[in-house]
């Protein structure tokens, strides 16, 4: 399943830590989010691990615009994050609590299916509303896809009532079905998966993956205190509870009122998770969520607990639960059009589109000479708009690199540009490319052409024909994005 591999998880966990779903209803940040349904992408006002996920629920220490149900939302306003952190006791590694948590996030990694039935419940403000259907349990089926060990081959998700299915969506092979048992309908989705999103995000097993990934980001919240909690059993499982307290720092932009050399103090965000993890195999049978950030002020999550149950892990899947036949008696509907309504309101469209002649530009590269458009016709252009404290640009920059090797000296020019640096630009874009041996050309103070092409969000990608025109325009990371590039630039030298 090409689509789902990597992607999903991508929108669900941007930093490694911290992807409760749904529930924050605030303002848009500035400016405002520019996000393509179902990727991941931040806004130059957003936190340093502020990821900006649209699909009509998010995941992920980033922020999110209305319209859509969201998470983590780092509010910074003017610029500068207002959260007022309490004082914590001291910080405390039990060697046993971090044995525990060690062992089992070792177990994870080693996880090749999950059948479990999972729920998720939040603690919502007073006057906030959960989406339709929030919370119920489903069984969910999957196979990690062996090719790279972190990708999912497939998946059956069973919304259950009773215990007994109303609803089943499957995916395998870029192909989503979803069969509602009450209404006796069959809607074939192919590789659109949006209207069926958030039911994935909700019971998709986050904690396994998360481990099974790791986080490659410096910036992401750290650990600093393992504690034992007391034993319970749960889901008839017996469990050791391990509280595992990460931290973060959030460096304080200056707003526009700023004074030039003003000290601006750093904000330090607190994320905890209450963990019951079953002896019997080390998996999580309960997590519990909160964090220190007031809903009012930074936009935090509000308190989740999710929890597995009838879990099996390891166990021999069939394909064949992944596909869907419509039943006997059944009707075959269209995909609801109120979707696609949605999703093409809560996406600005970049000013530029696939035909268009593409704007000049002259920038200076990081190597130093100065690179324009009009020098570089004739050559397939990648460009890809980035900037250092931006999650989900940093995650597709490996796609980059290996992008930029594959066509090198076959007429293709592969430029990031770094754009929204929220220090000094040419020192973090030349101190981050160097550390991870990035070889491809960065351009600097994209600022502008941003602007041009009416980017609102980061990591877009934009691809240039030799003849000036645009192949394609994208804004944020999802999907098989090397796949995706791969065929569209062998594509544009073919013409």
């Amino acid at each position: 399943m090409k689509s789902f591999n990597r992607s999903i998880f991508s929108l669900v966990v941007a930093t490694g830590i911290c992807a409760n779903i749904f529930a924050q209803d605030t303002a848009p940040t500035k400016p405002a989010s520019g996000v393509a349904t179902g990727t991941a992408v931040q806004t130059p006002a957003a936190s340093p691990n502020a990821t900006q996920v649209e699909m009509t629920q998010d995941g992920a220490t980033d922020g999110q615009a209305r319209k859509t149900k969201r998470v983590m939302v780092f509010k910074e306003g003017s610029g500068t994050p207002t959260a007022k952190v309490a004082a914590n006791p001291a910080d405390t590694i039990d060697p046993k609590a971090k044995a525990i948590y060690d062992a089992s996030v070792a177990a994870a990694k080693k996880v090749t299916s999950f059948d479990g039935v999972t729920q998720m419940k939040m603690q919502i403000p007073q006057g906030e509303e959960l989406p339709p259907g929030f919370g119920e349990p489903a069984r969910f089926v999957t196979v990690l896809d062996t090719s790279d060990g972190n990708g999912v081959a497939g998946f059956r998700l069973e919304v259950l009532k009773d215990a007994k299915p109303t609803r089943i969506i499957t995916n395998m092979d870029d192909n989503t079905v979803v069969t509602d048992i009450a209404a006796k309908t069959f809607l074939d989705l192919g590789k659109n998966m949006n209207p069926v999103m958030e039911d994935v995000i909700q019971h998709f097993p986050r904690w396994i993956m998360e481990q099974k990934m790791g986080s490659e980001e410096e910036d992401a919240p750290k650990p600093v205190s393992f504690t034992l909690e007391p034993e319970e059993t749960v889901d008839g499982t017996p469990c050791d509870v391990v509280r595992v307290v990460r931290q973060m720092t959030l460096e304080s932009q200056p707003d526009g009122d700023a004074e030039e050399g003003e000290k601006l103090t750093p904000q330090t965000v607190r994320f905890t998770e209450i963990i019951a993890f079953a002896r019997s195999d080390n998996m999580p049978r309960r997590i519990v969520e909160t964090n220190n950030m007031k809903a009012g002020e930074m936009g935090g999550p509000p308190p989740t607990t999710t929890t597995y149950s009838n879990l099996k892990i390891n166990s021999t899947i069939d394909p064949a639960l992944f596909t869907q036949k419509m039943p006997e008696g059944f009707t075959k509907v269209d995909a609801p059009k109120e979707e696609e309504a949605e999703s093409a309101q809560t996406t600005p469209p970049l000013a530029f589109r696939a035909g268009d002649q593409a704007p000049d530009f002259k920038l200076t590269s990081l190597a130093g000479p100065e690179v324009t458009l009009d020098s570089l016709k004739g050559k397939v252009v990648l460009l890809d708009f980035w900037a250092t404290w931006c999650g989900p640009c940093k995650q597709i920059m490996p796609v980059i690199q290996a992008i930029s090797e594959e066509f090198k000296d076959k007429g293709v020019a592969v430029f990031g540009v770094n754009t929204w640096e929220k220090k000094d630009g040419v020192v973090n874009a030349k101190t981050y490319m160097e550390s991870k041996k990035y070889t491809y050309g960065c351009l600097l103070a994209g600022e502008e052409l941003a602007k041009t092409y009416g980017i609102t969000g980061i990591p877009t990608l934009i691809l240039i024909n030799k003849d000036g025109t645009i192949a394609f325009a994208e804004m944020g990371a999802g999907g098989d994005t090397k796949k995706m590039l791969q065929e569209a630039i062998t594509a544009a030298l073919a013409k």
